[in-house]
């Protein structure tokens, strides 16, 4: 009975704390009522109170501490004009080593005691923060913008000028350089393409030089210059987005990075779409050289590349240990980076080691050392990962050319093993667009490449990506096998631990 009352009380609790929520989400969404944007003048009147007495308080230890330094200055100069005749005075010599002791000692501590006290308006300033609007606020107010130019045929130019209806112009409710800007990231994000570029062109023509608070809000000509060339950037107007990106007249970094990316998402489009056909020098044979089991059960093998050394082998994972793979899945979200989520890569994975006390995994384990020749010690474990609806990795490169500090241990990641352990209806290929190589996915074969080259620097033609699953589910295999232990198996791939940064 009593822990009947107790849940009772606790679930009226949470309704009430939902119900206060709910209530401070409703009272705070200013972009949906002008009663409520009443509130925000006062807001704004106390923010900008409180960041006057703050400036004032600033400006009064600007004028302090400056004439503190004339004083300090004047006796410099003073001292420079005969060193030997100013320090042989033995009071001289106190003074400056007065100075510099208490002196120096007392101006800092004077401006610390200064920022104490200039503290409390700016922890009163991010209190106030609480009574801002939210991003949903800004998105919603962006929205009612774009319905007025939407439903009455608006023009951005004129909405920045101040004009809501033909000849009557408001020129106190003209909209900022900022206000477009972010009128503009707002359509461009909704995919109003056009919509977007009226609304940047109309941040350029109110940039103002002299506006030099500008700097405080991080706005500058070549800021909307570079949302502008993103944006043609993005719908393969490549000539006319650079010329934006490059407005200081040459091309910089951030534009060349920006090329490098629409062109690899362009490369990435065209290859999971095209169909490419093997060259006709390569073969298809039994590999019986790896190792002396291969040399008994030989694997049929498919030569995609040499450049990077790529191939396919045929049948060499069985059904049983498909199925106990599958069963003995427990997925979580595949994370990139610093072990973070990313619309980069959208998949589930599992790792299974190669100690891992199950037959399935140390017989998958010996076949990969049949297949490639390679020790597998050191190397990343196993990965079962699943792509679902949509499911696809970006371009990348499986090395990590010493970017994370394991791997000068142990080595970059030397080759890749692909094993396709289920079928795909439609897409998920694994496409190398550097090389014209596609490698749709084949229950029980695996792809196997090498992602150095034979000085054991990254190979630019190894960058790869999986297309986005069309139809069905993709479950792949892999092995990423560590280079420090194949020193004496691949003598042809030099050690360059011994100089790291080279990389």
């Amino acid at each position: 009975m009593c822990t009947l009352s107790v849940s009772i009380t606790l679930f009226a609790f949470c309704l009430i704390c939902g119900n206060a929520m709910a209530n401070r989400l409703q009272d705070k969404s200013y972009a949906c009522s002008t009663v409520a944007l009443m509130k925000l003048l006062r807001v704004e009147d106390e923010l900008v109170r409180n960041i006057r007495s703050y400036v004032a308080k600033l400006k009064n230890k600007h004028q302090l501490v400056h004439q503190a330094l004339s004083s300090m200055r004047a006796k410099e100069r003073h001292m420079k004009t005969d060193y030997e005749a100013y320090l042989g005075n033995p009071l001289n010599s106190f003074r400056l080593i007065h100075r510099l002791h208490r002196d120096w000692e007392q101006l800092v501590r004077y401006t610390s005691e200064a920022q104490q006290n200039e503290r409390g308006h700016i922890e009163h300033a991010h209190r106030l923060r609480m009574l801002l609007p939210s991003a949903l606020d800004l998105e919603e107010a962006n929205r009612g913008i774009d319905s007025l130019v939407d439903i009455y045929e608006l023009q951005p130019e004129d909405l920045a000028a101040g004009t809501l209806v033909p000849r009557d112009t408001q020129p106190a409710a003209a909209l900022s350089p900022l206000d477009c800007l972010a009128l503009g990231n707002y359509c461009k994000k909704e995919r109003n393409d056009r919509r977007a570029e009226a609304w940047f062109n109309a941040s350029l023509e109110r940039y103002d030089e002299d506006r030099l608070e500008y700097v405080v809000f991080g706005l500058s000509r070549k800021s909307i210059h570079n949302s502008w060339g993103m944006l043609l950037m993005k719908s393969q107007q490549e000539t006319a987005g650079m010329s934006h990106l490059n407005t200081e007249g040459e091309e910089n970094s951030f534009s060349k990075d920006i090329r490098k990316h629409y062109d690899s998402q362009m490369m990435y489009k065209r290859a999971c779409s095209a169909v490419f056909r093997a060259p006709a020098h390569l073969h298809c044979r039994y590999n019986s050289s790896t190792t002396a089991f291969a040399r008994i059960a030989p694997l049929k093998m498919e030569e995609l590349s040499h450049d990077p050394y790529m191939v396919l082998f045929h049948d060499v994972v069985y059904e049983s240990e498909m199925d106990w793979l599958l069963n003995a899945k427990q997925l979580k979200a595949s994370l990139v980076g610093h072990y973070q989520y990313s619309a980069f890569r959208t998949s589930k994975e599992q790792h299974f080691h190669e100690y891992y006390n199950e037959a399935v995994v140390k017989s998958i384990h010996r076949r990969l050392t049949d297949m490639t020749g390679l020790s597998l010690i050191e190397s990343d474990a196993l990965t079962l990962i699943n792509y679902g609806m949509g499911g696809h990795y970006d371009l990348h490169h499986d090395s990590h050319n010493y970017s994370e500090p394991n791997q000068i241990l142990i080595g970059d990641r030397i080759a890749t093993v692909l094993l396709y352990v289920g079928e795909v209806d439609s897409g998920g290929a694994t496409i190398f667009p550097y090389i014209n190589v596609s490698v749709r996915p084949t229950k029980g074969s695996a792809v196997l490449w090498y992602n150095l080259d034979n000085t054991g620097e990254i190979n630019a033609k190894a960058m790869h990506a999986g297309c986005p699953v069309v139809v069905g589910s993709k479950y792949v295999l892999t092995k990423w096998i560590n280079e420090m232990r194949q020193l004496f198996l691949t003598p042809c791939i030099r050690n360059k631990i011994s100089n790291p940064k080279s990389r």
